[in-house]
């Protein structure tokens, strides 16, 4: 089994278009696997993935096909960080080459082996922590508000001392910001917009969500 270990995420990667309505000509292969159904199809995945991780490790999973592959997405939009600290976050399989895509997620110097890197978790100090992040946000009239259920973008929050360092990475725009840990005040904000990838169009691949 290849295993490739990169630093962008899977989807972004791949960069492919979701698609909802349209049919997608599948093969005989691809026909087999989606009638499966999603939840068979993520045990499917898992089994390839180390034994380490489960959906539990995950608050997003997506099952997708262009017609001649099924790709399944693990991710986690918000990705927290405590002090020197270092997990895998997200995850792309590839079922039928049987590839899986992936990269740590580090805060901090941290010494570690690939072999030992923990696949993230939320515990309830980490839930509490990113609640107060959110609020924080959200309270504030400097930075755009987070809906938390339905938060597309990617979002990293490093723990420091006395504040905690944001990312957030949207389709065109990349933004970072720092929250204090007992005000929730915002402050050394900078934004940068994001171009698009060159022959974008011509690069997109048609993708169908299977629900």
């Amino acid at each position: 089994m290849k295993i490739f270990k990169i630093f962008i995420l899977f989807h972004l990667l791949l960069n492919f278009t979701p698609c909802y309505s349209q049919d997608i000509k599948m093969n005989k292969e691809v026909e087999e696997i989606i009638l499966l159904g999603k939840d068979s199809i993520v045990q499917l995945a898992l089994k390839l993935i180390d034994e380490r991780a489960g959906v539990q490790n995950f608050t997003k999973i997506k099952v997708m096909t262009n017609g001649s592959e099924v790709y399944v997405s693990f991710t986690n939009p918000i990705k927290y960080l405590p002090i020197k600290s270092v997990f895998y976050f997200d995850l792309g399989v590839n079922l039928l080459e049987k590839t899986i895509t992936y990269s740590p997620v580090s805060n901090g110097i941290v010494k570690y082996r690939k072999k030992i890197i923990p696949f993230f978790k939320q515990t309830k100090e980490t839930k509490v922590n990113i609640q107060f992040v959110i609020e924080a946000i959200n309270k504030s009239d400097k930075v755009g508000s987070i809906d938390i259920v339905n938060f597309e973008d990617d979002m990293i929050i490093r723990e420091s001392k006395k504040h905690y360092d944001i990312i957030i990475v949207s389709e065109f725009q990349e933004s970072s910001y720092k929250i204090e840990k007992i005000s929730g005040k915002i402050y050394d904000m900078e934004h940068a917009e994001l171009e698009p990838p060159p022959f974008e169009n011509e690069n997109k691949e048609v993708l169908k969500e299977i629900n």
